[in-house]
């Protein structure tokens, strides 16, 4: 692949000449991107339903959809998914749940993990253009109520397990609007008599698939909208951006044009939230293609069985799993003593500076000797990775690229973007930006005068390197939030750019975005000077010692304090054997080991000094919390902290901060 004076430039985006406006960069494209921001699909297909009909034709006989049953996959056929899909629209036409309300829409609500029915469920809705609305698995009683009253639904699918959930809600005096209830398993008479007095019609989906053998389909048009897919907002209530076929569309499009080719031979394991857009983008995506999908057997915490018997050729995950790869990983090799620790380190620094050098992930010798092991661990296969959500350290995307011998992609979107606007080259060794955007959207910044973030701004020779809020325009863009037009408004602009709330700058050298600060999340302290929290939490997750962490400041106070989860794989496989504490010594109880909180503290700081904090941005004290936070008590089902509730649970432990000397 040549040397490293000759290792390919990779750009992310162009400006557009003559675009920039006072108090606004000019917009950006990707160096791809077609005319008019058009993406091309090899069906032509301008509808999700027209996608998965010409994958039907295609590939008739290609496994599509697998469920885990003990120690194998078994699958569905892409005939059998359509023959299954059909019946299931048929069924819900004969039960009048197609007729539509004034607006011309219906609804049907999925409540499930991730599973087979899931998927048939939605492409059996998009035969018969029925929107349907995801809750999420870990959605709290009191959003599924709004969503269920807003929307006015009057059918959902679910699980067994959300019976009892669904049946309270609805004794209670919520979910008035629903009329049909679908349990993907079978129905017992226990399982009847629960909804005998809620005035409800239940069937299990085998009974909807049996209700009409025959029927006629109601194919949507492109402008059709195919979900409301209701944000995890960490205030408030959720918000339900309305999704087109024709923005799911242009973003498969663009994650095509942009480089990013899968085929019929691929094969993904689909474990992130359907109620997701990312993952339910990924789902169809794989539709297109031909691919398939099999489905996690529900626990998270056993995802590496799933992996070793799935074999997937793609990966899509989130940091957080990705980083508790990284730290299983370091502790692994740091296991390692005399000839084979001396081979290892050769082996790791001879593969990263060939990455370095020349963007080469493979060697067939080191990957035959050490780490085919390690890609094993994902089944073997995996040739494409994908991390979003959240930012991942550049160290822990390096080290992962090159002990899996497997590009990892870093993508950046929001649910009103189809979840897919940005993203970097799958070959391009450089970490720390999340490249540019893809073929069917554009980008640019914004002024924030407020935070002293300029469009004008430049780097340290002297060329331009705008800052600004990053925001995003195209086909991909989601149509408003359903009955809000005050969110709605407040979102998009009237030139239809979507404002992520996201700071970001352009580096100068390549064209590739950074995020470096969020808008809405930040603070005044008493000496007028403002904080922005997740750009402060963002440098202290560097530190081995925080899993997670929440950064609080008080305008009547002069310094920052914070409530930190440890990351107890590091306590205990370092800190503990330094320390002469006992591995096995519980949590809670190490939570309250001074030496340890100092420790902690004292890697914070260094972290901040590295990252060139202001002392105003510096966290001075820390409380210690033996117990993760979880989407059931202070995470959104996103992962993202909900801080005005994260203020009431912890309102003494930060007043005792401030209080004591």
């Amino acid at each position: 692949m040549g040397n490293s004076s000759s290792r390919k430039e990779h750009i992310y985006s162009l400006e557009i000449p003559g675009t920039s406006t006072q108090g606004s960069s000019g917009i950006f494209v990707s160096p791809r991107a077609r005319p008019y921001l058009a993406g091309w699909l090899p069906t032509r297909a301008s509808t999700l339903y027209q996608s998965f009909k010409a994958s039907v034709e295609s590939f008739p006989d290609r496994p599509f959809l697998g469920t885990r049953k003990d120690s194998q996959y078994t699958w569905r056929t892409y005939q059998e998914v359509e023959d299954m899909a059909s019946k299931f629209g048929y069924g819900l036409a004969s039960l009048g749940l197609s007729e539509r309300d004034s607006e011309g829409l219906a609804f049907v609500g999925i409540y499930a993990k991730n599973r087979e029915e899931w998927v048939i469920t939605d492409l059996g809705c998009t035969s018969q253009n029925l929107a349907t609305v995801p809750l999420y698995d870990v959605h709290k009683a009191e959003n599924i109520k709004f969503i269920v009253d807003q929307t006015q639904m009057k059918c959902m699918a679910f699980s067994h397990d959300k019976l009892s959930t669904i049946v309270d809600m609805r004794r209670q005096g919520g979910l008035q609007s629903l009329t049909t209830l679908i349990q993907y398993e079978d129905l017992t008479e226990e399982d009847r008599a629960k909804t005998s007095d809620t005035n409800l019609r239940i069937f299990s989906f085998k009974e909807i698939l049996s209700l009409a053998s025959s029927g006629t389909e109601s194919p949507p048009e492109a402008e059709s909208v195919f979900t409301i897919c209701y944000t995890s907002g960490t205030t408030g209530n959720p918000k339900g951006a309305v999704i087109t076929h024709s923005n799911l569309i242009s973003t498969m499009a663009g994650i095509r044009d942009s480089g990013f080719v899968f085929s019929e031979k691929d094969s993904h394991l689909s474990y992130l939230p359907l109620a997701h857009m990312l993952e339910r983008a990924i789902v169809h995506y794989m539709v297109q293609v031909g691919g398939s999908v099999g489905f996690y057997a529900g626990d998270v915490t056993k995802i590496q069985e799933d992996l070793a018997i799935l074999k997937p050729t793609i990966f899509i995950s989130v940091p957080r799993l990705y980083n508790k790869f990284y730290e299983y990983l370091i502790h692994q090799f740091s296991q390692e003593k005399g000839l084979r620790k001396a081979l290892l380190d050769k082996a790791l620094s001879s593969k990263m500076s060939n990455y370095h050098q020349y963007g080469v992930l493979e060697s067939r010798v080191w990957d035959r000797l050490i780490f085919n092991r390690v890609k094993n661990s994902l089944g073997g296969r995996v040739r494409f990775m994908l991390t979003g959500s959240a930012p991942i350290p550049p160290e822990v995307l390096r080290f992962l690229k090159v002990v899996f011998s497997c590009p990892i992609v870093e993508g950046y979107g929001q649910t009103e973007t189809c979840a897919a606007s940005l993203a970097t080259y799958p070959e391009d060794p450089e970490c720390g930006h999340i490249g540019g955007p893809i073929t069917t959207v554009e980008v640019k910044l914004v002024d924030v005068p407020e935070m002293k973030y300029s469009t004008s701004d430049l780097d340290e020779t002297g060329k331009p390197q705008p800052m600004g809020e990053l925001c995003m325009r195209g086909p991909t863009v989601f149509k408003g939030y359903y009955k809000d037009s005050e969110a709605t408004q407040e979102n998009i602009d009237e030139e239809g750019w979507v404002h992520s709330g996201d700071i970001a700058v352009r580096l100068s050298h390549n064209g590739a975005f950074m995020i470096i600060d969020r808008k809405k999340n930040f603070f005044k302290l008493a000496q007028g000077e403002y904080v922005a929290a997740e750009k402060v939490e963002t440098v202290y997750l560097e530190s081995p010692y925080v899993s997670q962490i929440f950064v609080h400041g008080d305008p009547h106070q002069f310094y920052l304090v914070a409530v930190v989860v440890p990351n107890e794989d590091h306590i205990r496989f370092h800190w503990c054997s330094q320390n002469e504490v006992p591995q096995n010594t519980p949590l809670e109880e190490l939570c309250k080991n001074l030496k340890l909180k100092q420790d902690i503290l004292t890697d914070m700081q260094a972290k901040a000094k590295q990252a060139k904090l202001f002392g105003y941005e510096q966290v001075k004290k820390i409380y210690l919390e033996s117990k993760p936070w979880t989407p059931q008590d202070l995470l959104t089902p996103t992962q993202k902290l909900m801080r005005q509730k994260a203020r009431s649970e912890y309102l003494e432990v930060l007043s005792e901060m401030y209080s004591s000397q």
